[in-house]
């Protein structure tokens, strides 16, 4: 099981979402882990402002 998959499937539960939904998030949450030069308060406060 790769990656994608593992966190696909541990997001399944908690969000009841279509599917093309978590194929989309889970690979841009790779991505964000991997460039590991993500500025976690900003974007935070962009989805604070979205609330």
């Amino acid at each position: 099981m790769n990656e994608i998959t593992q966190i696909q499937a541990a997001l399944r539960p908690h969000l009841p979402w279509h599917g093309a939904r978590l194929r989309l998030l889970a690979p841009f949450l790779v991505a964000l882990f991997r460039i590991e030069k993500v500025n976690l308060d900003r974007l935070a406060s962009v989805f604070a402002n979205q609330a």
